[in-house]
């Protein structure tokens, strides 16, 4: 694989010309999974299988960074948008108030919470109880129900239109104890927990938002979170054991992404977001252990040149791909051209989404088959050209009418090789995941067609096994069959037949035989001699 500058794809024509016939499969396969930016999940993981430290696993993938003790602030996580109502409720009284001096309590059950935020409160004559379009939620004594799923802290519900919107605010530590279990498995071992538990408040505390209704959603967009329903007893005490650590850099909370699986190697910020500034702390580092990953490598799907063109929203077949790679291994842009002639240029981003690939580390190859003729007659050899461009293992191999798969030879790059079938064989380029469009080469017998006299037709098909033949006159502009005759076992054949001034032939080949035709043309001149 080529790690700087470009690497070039020349993708083979897909149609025949008439005397040859070729077929192109184009190759997709990568490595990782999501941005691939700061600390890797599987890695970690790897690195805590290996003896090493939650500390030392952060200062890996978060160069120059200090561990250091924060406090408890408290963060704001939009649990609900949108939404025309929802359940509320609490095993324990409810504290209710509108964010401003109205306070109440409300029995220990479940209430409906509509955009009007009725609640059975008694309040001042004249006074309009939530007027403001807020209602703050707690509950002291046991936690918080919303839609039946519990949460630690506060639920804020506010008003916009017909519908509402909800916020769980929490302490950052609480908040984080339903966010390890979600992103990592909570069996791994304790010093990946840890990491995590210390990624995950400080991306939370890098995020803040003080002029914004919240801070974080529950999912990808930030981080995953799932409230006291994900929370485990060894992802808590991982929490617990980091209590308040988080990572800075230069006197400010790092934004310490991370992500499931790098591929091997992280990607910096600058590479993953074109136009970024750099960021020290989230450079492109090793990541040996991502190997655990089931994702460390995915593919290979295959393309034909016209699907991976409408894939792409391009309307053209593609002929070949020009990728250019970051210093970060990913794909920057890739330059295509079409069958149209037209060149475009599409980022790796863009080529990733549309193809619904995990990451933007990926390559695109070919796997591409050709052949000198479409058809040989039965004893000359055919001419294969196989190329594997962009991949590895690659094996050429045939399949006899219908048979088992053999392997040929390997190929690396480019292979030729003159073959002489000796029945109709598909050839195609392999490699492990994947096959290549095949290109089938028709084996036609050999046919000989004589008058042995004025009342016998006969002849020889080679090799016999392409049998039955029939014989056939043309008679009023129409082919008809004259004779079904006996091939022995020489491959001759003679039937008796009444001959007259006529064009005749014999036909065979079927099942493992391309078709096969010679014409006998008797004129009067010929069918006098044979008298």
């Amino acid at each position: 694989m080529k790690l700087k500058g470009a690497a070039v794809i020349a993708v083979l024509a897909v149609a025949g010309t008439g005397t040859a016939r070729a077929a192109t499969t184009l190759i997709v396969s990568g490595h990782g999974w999501g941005h691939g930016v700061g600390m890797s999940q599987y890695g970690a993981y790897g690195y805590a299988l290996h003896g090493w430290k939650y500390k030392r696993i952060l200062y890996h993938y978060y160069p120059g960074t200090t561990l250091e003790k924060g406090g408890e602030p408290n963060v704001r996580v939009l649990l609900v948008h949108g939404a025309p109502n929802a359940k509320i409720g609490c095993a324990a009284q409810i504290a209710v108030n509108d964010a401003r001096r109205f306070f109440r309590t409300l029995p220990a059950k479940t209430y409906n919470v509509g955009p009007r935020l009725r609640l059975p409160v008694r309040h001042p004559k004249g006074v309009r109880p939530f007027a403001h379009g807020v209602a703050v939620f707690s509950c002291a004594r046991a936690p918080l129900m919303l839609n039946g799923r519990p949460y630690r802290g506060r639920l804020v519900v506010r008003r916009s239109g017909s519908t509402i919107s909800i916020i769980n605010a929490l302490e950052v530590d609480d908040y984080v104890r339903g966010v390890v279990p979600s992103e990592s498995p909570s069996r791994w071992p304790y010093a990946e927990l840890e990491a995590q538990a210390v990624a995950a408040r400080s991306y939370a505390l890098a995020e803040l938002r003080p002029d914004a209704h919240y801070d974080l959603v529950p999912d990808t967009r930030n981080q995953v979170y799932g409230g006291m329903t994900a929370e485990r007893p060894r992802s808590n005490y991982a929490v617990n054991e980091t209590e308040g650590q988080i990572l800075t850099y230069d006197g400010e909370v790092a934004r310490t992404y991370y992500s499931s699986s790098s591929g091997g190697q992280t990607e910096s910020a600058q590479d993953a977001w074109p136009g970024s500034a750099p960021i020290p702390y989230l450079r492109s580092v090793p990541d040996p252990w991502d190997t655990y990953s089931p994702n460390h490598d995915w593919g290979p799907f295959t393309y034909s040149p016209s699907q991976l063109g409408a894939r792409l929203g391009l309307g053209d077949a593609v002929e070949s791909a020009r990728i250019q790679r970051n210093s970060s291994r990913r794909v920057s842009s890739v330059g295509l051209r079409l069958s149209s002639g037209r060149a475009v240029s599409l980022s790796g981003a863009g080529i990733a989404r549309s193809l619904g690939l995990k990451s933007d580390w990926f390559s695109i190859g070919a796997l591409s088959v050709s052949t000198s003729a479409p058809r040989v007659l039965y004893g000359k050899s055919v001419r294969v050209i196989a190329r594997a461009l962009e991949t590895t293992g690659a094996v050429l191999q045939e399949q006899r009418s219908g048979g088992v798969w053999r392997t040929l030879r390997h190929v690396d790059g480019k292979a030729v090789l003159t073959v002489e079938p000796h029945v109709s064989t598909t050839y195609r380029v392999r490699i492990t995941g994947a096959s290549g469009a095949g290109v089938t080469v028709g084996v036609r017998p050999q046919l000989s067609l004589e008058a042995l006299g004025p009342r016998s037709l006969g002849g020889e098909v080679v090799p016999r096994i392409a049998g039955p033949v029939a014989l056939w006159r043309r008679v009023d502009g129409h082919w008809r069959v004259i004779s079904r005759p006996h091939v022995l076992r020489s491959g001759k054949f003679r039937s008796s037949v009444h001959l007259r001034p006529a064009v005749y032939r014999v036909t065979t080949g079927e099942g493992a035989f391309a078709p096969a035709v010679r014409r006998l043309v008797v004129t009067r001149k010929t069918f006098a001699s044979l008298r």
